[in-house]
Protein backbone atom coordinates (compact mmCIF):
# COMPACT_ATOMS: atom_id res chain seq x y z
CA UNK A 1 0.00 0.00 0.00
CA UNK A 2 1.26 3.37 -1.23
CA UNK A 3 1.21 6.36 0.93
CA UNK A 4 -0.56 9.31 -0.36
CA UNK A 5 1.58 12.10 -1.17
CA UNK A 6 0.82 15.17 0.58
CA UNK A 7 -0.28 18.61 -1.08
CA UNK A 8 1.89 21.70 -1.65
CA UNK A 9 0.49 24.55 -0.47
CA UNK A 10 -0.42 27.07 -2.95
CA UNK A 11 2.38 29.71 -3.52
CA UNK A 12 -0.03 32.24 -2.86
CA UNK A 13 -1.03 30.70 0.59
CA UNK A 14 2.98 30.71 0.85
CA UNK A 15 3.21 34.18 0.79
CA UNK A 16 0.53 35.09 2.69
CA UNK A 17 2.16 33.25 5.60
CA UNK A 18 5.95 35.14 4.72
CA UNK A 19 4.58 38.29 4.30
CA UNK A 20 2.89 37.64 7.74
CA UNK A 21 6.04 37.22 9.45
CA UNK A 22 7.66 39.93 7.91
CA UNK A 23 4.60 42.25 8.79
CA UNK A 24 4.82 40.73 12.81
CA UNK A 25 7.47 43.41 14.16
CA UNK A 26 6.47 46.58 12.08
CA UNK A 27 2.73 46.05 13.24
CA UNK A 28 3.98 45.27 16.98
CA UNK A 29 5.60 48.85 16.64
CA UNK A 30 2.88 50.43 15.37
CA UNK A 31 -0.12 48.59 17.77
CA UNK A 32 2.22 49.36 21.12
CA UNK A 33 3.27 52.88 19.64
CA UNK A 34 -0.29 53.97 19.12
CA UNK A 35 -1.24 52.71 22.75
CA UNK A 36 1.53 54.39 24.76
CA UNK A 37 0.76 57.61 22.11
CA UNK A 38 -2.87 57.68 23.27
CA UNK A 39 -1.56 57.64 26.80
CA UNK A 40 0.83 60.72 26.36
CA UNK A 41 -0.23 62.48 29.40
CA UNK A 42 -0.66 59.57 32.10
CA UNK A 43 2.54 58.17 30.89
CA UNK A 44 4.27 61.59 31.15
CA UNK A 45 5.87 60.34 27.86
CA UNK A 46 7.03 64.87 27.52
CA UNK A 47 8.24 65.12 30.41
CA UNK A 48 10.55 61.87 30.14
CA UNK A 49 13.99 62.92 29.62
CA UNK A 50 16.24 60.47 27.25
CA UNK A 51 19.64 60.20 28.73
CA UNK A 52 21.03 57.37 26.17
CA UNK A 53 24.14 58.48 24.37
CA UNK A 54 23.59 56.56 21.61
CA UNK A 55 19.90 58.03 20.79
CA UNK A 56 21.45 61.83 21.63
CA UNK A 57 23.63 60.83 19.11
CA UNK A 58 21.19 59.07 16.50
CA UNK A 59 19.53 62.40 16.95
CA UNK A 60 22.60 64.85 16.38
CA UNK A 61 22.19 66.39 19.64
CA UNK A 62 25.19 64.81 21.78
CA UNK A 63 28.58 66.56 20.74
CA UNK A 64 31.57 64.68 19.72
CA UNK A 65 34.72 65.32 20.40
CA UNK A 66 36.34 67.89 23.17
CA UNK A 67 35.03 72.04 23.33
CA UNK A 68 37.57 74.74 22.92
CA UNK A 69 37.45 77.36 25.47
CA UNK A 70 39.26 81.13 26.19
CA UNK A 71 38.94 82.31 29.58
CA UNK A 72 39.16 85.78 30.48
CA UNK A 73 38.23 86.30 34.71
CA UNK A 74 35.39 84.51 35.38
CA UNK A 75 34.44 84.56 31.43
CA UNK A 76 34.47 81.63 29.73
CA UNK A 77 34.00 81.33 26.16
CA UNK A 78 33.51 77.92 24.19
CA UNK A 79 33.12 76.34 21.32
CA UNK A 80 31.64 72.77 20.46
CA UNK A 81 31.17 71.59 16.96
CA UNK A 82 29.45 74.56 15.38
CA UNK A 83 27.57 75.90 18.81
CA UNK A 84 29.33 78.69 20.44
CA UNK A 85 28.72 79.35 24.04
CA UNK A 86 28.86 82.47 26.68
CA UNK A 87 29.37 81.15 30.20
CA UNK A 88 27.43 78.22 29.44
CA UNK A 89 24.84 80.50 27.55
CA UNK A 90 24.18 79.41 23.72
CA UNK A 91 25.29 82.27 21.71
CA UNK A 92 25.71 81.62 18.05
CA UNK A 93 26.02 78.91 15.94
CA UNK A 94 29.14 79.55 13.69
CA UNK A 95 31.08 76.94 10.86
CA UNK A 96 34.28 79.30 11.68
CA UNK A 97 36.55 77.92 14.77
CA UNK A 98 36.92 79.80 17.65
CA UNK A 99 40.44 81.00 18.01
CA UNK A 100 41.01 83.23 21.36
CA UNK A 101 38.64 86.60 23.36
CA UNK A 102 40.15 89.30 24.41
CA UNK A 103 38.47 92.17 26.78
CA UNK A 104 38.74 96.16 26.12
CA UNK A 105 36.44 99.09 27.09
CA UNK A 106 33.93 96.27 28.72
CA UNK A 107 34.18 94.94 25.39
CA UNK A 108 34.74 91.19 24.43
CA UNK A 109 35.88 90.12 21.34
CA UNK A 110 35.61 87.02 19.80
CA UNK A 111 37.74 85.71 17.48
CA UNK A 112 36.60 83.36 14.56
CA UNK A 113 38.52 82.20 11.65
CA UNK A 114 37.10 85.10 9.38
CA UNK A 115 34.82 86.85 11.93
CA UNK A 116 35.06 89.06 14.80
CA UNK A 117 32.38 88.70 17.24
CA UNK A 118 31.99 91.48 19.68
CA UNK A 119 29.67 91.26 22.99
CA UNK A 120 29.03 92.86 25.85
CA UNK A 121 29.85 91.66 30.20
CA UNK A 122 26.57 89.66 29.92
CA UNK A 123 27.14 87.95 26.76
CA UNK A 124 24.66 90.26 24.16
CA UNK A 125 25.63 90.37 20.88
CA UNK A 126 26.78 93.74 19.98
CA UNK A 127 28.26 93.10 16.30
CA UNK A 128 29.57 89.65 14.04
CA UNK A 129 32.18 91.42 11.55
CA UNK A 130 33.88 89.77 9.20
CA UNK A 131 37.51 90.65 9.00
CA UNK A 132 39.52 91.13 5.77
CA UNK A 133 42.68 89.56 6.80
CA UNK A 134 45.04 87.56 4.03
CA UNK A 135 44.27 84.66 5.78
CA UNK A 136 42.27 83.02 8.27
CA UNK A 137 42.83 84.58 11.53
CA UNK A 138 44.84 82.13 13.87
CA UNK A 139 44.97 84.33 17.29
CA UNK A 140 43.89 87.62 18.76
CA UNK A 141 46.01 89.61 21.70
CA UNK A 142 45.95 92.97 22.66
CA UNK A 143 48.77 95.63 21.45
CA UNK A 144 49.06 99.22 23.23
CA UNK A 145 45.00 98.84 24.15
CA UNK A 146 44.40 97.78 20.54
CA UNK A 147 42.79 94.49 19.44
CA UNK A 148 45.89 92.40 17.65
CA UNK A 149 45.18 89.71 14.78
CA UNK A 150 47.28 87.25 13.82
CA UNK A 151 46.47 85.30 10.31
CA UNK A 152 48.39 81.79 9.42
CA UNK A 153 50.69 83.72 7.29
CA UNK A 154 52.46 85.06 9.97
CA UNK A 155 50.83 88.93 9.10
CA UNK A 156 49.96 91.41 12.61
CA UNK A 157 46.69 93.52 12.03
CA UNK A 158 45.75 95.96 14.25
CA UNK A 159 42.29 97.59 14.93
CA UNK A 160 41.09 101.30 15.30
CA UNK A 161 39.87 102.60 18.27
CA UNK A 162 36.03 102.29 16.96
CA UNK A 163 37.31 98.08 16.21
CA UNK A 164 36.20 99.00 12.63
CA UNK A 165 38.91 98.69 10.15
CA UNK A 166 41.89 96.69 10.52
CA UNK A 167 45.39 97.50 9.19
CA UNK A 168 48.45 95.34 9.00
CA UNK A 169 51.30 96.61 11.52
CA UNK A 170 55.08 95.47 12.09
CA UNK A 171 54.71 95.28 16.10
CA UNK A 172 56.50 92.94 18.83
CA UNK A 173 54.39 90.31 20.25
CA UNK A 174 51.30 91.27 21.02
CA UNK A 175 49.44 89.49 24.41
CA UNK A 176 47.85 86.68 22.98
CA UNK A 177 44.87 84.64 23.76
CA UNK A 178 45.59 81.18 24.90
CA UNK A 179 43.13 78.46 25.41
CA UNK A 180 42.25 76.92 28.66
CA UNK A 181 41.00 73.64 30.39
CA UNK A 182 37.49 72.93 30.98
CA UNK A 183 37.11 70.53 34.69
CA UNK A 184 35.10 67.56 34.10
CA UNK A 185 32.20 69.72 35.63
CA UNK A 186 32.10 72.44 33.12
CA UNK A 187 32.35 70.06 30.19
CA UNK A 188 28.95 68.03 31.95
CA UNK A 189 27.07 71.61 31.83
CA UNK A 190 28.50 72.52 28.32
CA UNK A 191 26.89 69.39 27.39
CA UNK A 192 23.66 70.07 28.94
CA UNK A 193 23.76 73.52 27.43
CA UNK A 194 24.29 71.79 24.14
CA UNK A 195 21.73 69.16 24.36
CA UNK A 196 19.00 72.26 25.43
CA UNK A 197 15.65 70.88 25.91
CA UNK A 198 17.05 67.47 25.57
CA UNK A 199 14.91 64.45 23.81
CA UNK A 200 11.83 63.54 25.23
CA UNK A 201 10.62 60.36 24.93
CA UNK A 202 7.27 61.60 23.12
CA UNK A 203 9.52 62.55 20.25
CA UNK A 204 11.40 59.05 20.55
CA UNK A 205 7.62 57.08 19.95
CA UNK A 206 6.44 59.62 17.68
CA UNK A 207 9.24 58.87 15.05
CA UNK A 208 9.20 55.11 16.12
CA UNK A 209 5.31 55.04 15.27
CA UNK A 210 5.95 57.32 11.81
CA UNK A 211 9.37 55.84 11.33
CA UNK A 212 11.17 58.58 10.82
CA UNK A 213 13.60 57.03 13.64
CA UNK A 214 14.96 54.95 10.84
CA UNK A 215 15.54 57.76 8.55
CA UNK A 216 14.28 61.32 7.87
CA UNK A 217 13.41 60.78 3.91
CA UNK A 218 12.43 56.81 3.33
CA UNK A 219 11.65 56.07 6.79
CA UNK A 220 7.92 56.82 6.81
CA UNK A 221 7.59 54.46 3.72
CA UNK A 222 8.89 51.74 5.86
CA UNK A 223 5.50 52.50 8.30
CA UNK A 224 3.26 53.05 4.97
CA UNK A 225 4.49 49.61 3.51
CA UNK A 226 3.55 48.43 7.19
CA UNK A 227 0.05 49.54 7.01
CA UNK A 228 -0.14 48.61 3.36
CA UNK A 229 0.67 44.73 4.22
CA UNK A 230 -1.89 44.74 7.19
CA UNK A 231 -4.63 46.15 4.50
CA UNK A 232 -3.11 43.14 2.33
CA UNK A 233 -3.13 40.44 4.89
CA UNK A 234 -6.44 41.44 5.74
CA UNK A 235 -7.99 40.77 2.23
CA UNK A 236 -5.67 37.65 1.49
CA UNK A 237 -6.52 36.33 4.81
CA UNK A 238 -10.62 36.42 3.59
CA UNK A 239 -9.86 35.34 0.41
CA UNK A 240 -7.92 32.16 1.61
CA UNK A 241 -10.92 31.55 3.97
CA UNK A 242 -13.64 31.78 1.36
CA UNK A 243 -11.56 29.42 -1.25
CA UNK A 244 -11.17 27.07 1.56
CA UNK A 245 -14.52 27.39 2.71
CA UNK A 246 -15.51 26.60 -1.11
CA UNK A 247 -13.60 24.12 -1.67
CA UNK A 248 -15.03 22.03 1.59
CA UNK A 249 -18.46 22.89 0.03
CA UNK A 250 -17.13 20.95 -3.11
CA UNK A 251 -16.01 17.84 -1.02
CA UNK A 252 -18.90 17.71 0.90
CA UNK A 253 -21.14 17.94 -2.36
CA UNK A 254 -18.80 15.57 -3.88
CA UNK A 255 -19.24 13.08 -1.34
CA UNK A 256 -22.94 13.27 -1.06
CA UNK A 257 -23.61 12.41 -4.39
CA UNK A 258 -20.67 9.63 -4.90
Amino acid sequence: MTRSKRKKPLPFFLWHRRLGLAALVLIFILSITGIMLNHTESLKLDETTIESDFLLNWYGINPQGTPINFSIGNINVSQWQQQIFFNNNPLLTHQDKLQGIVKINNIIAIALQKHILLVDETGEIIELMPVTTASPILKIGLSNNKIALLDSQSHIYLSDTQITQWKQYHVEAPQWSTPTNLTDTQIHNLKLAYRGQGLNLERIILDLHSGRIFNNNWGVYVMDAAAVLMMFLGISGVWVWWSRKLKMRKKKHFQKHH
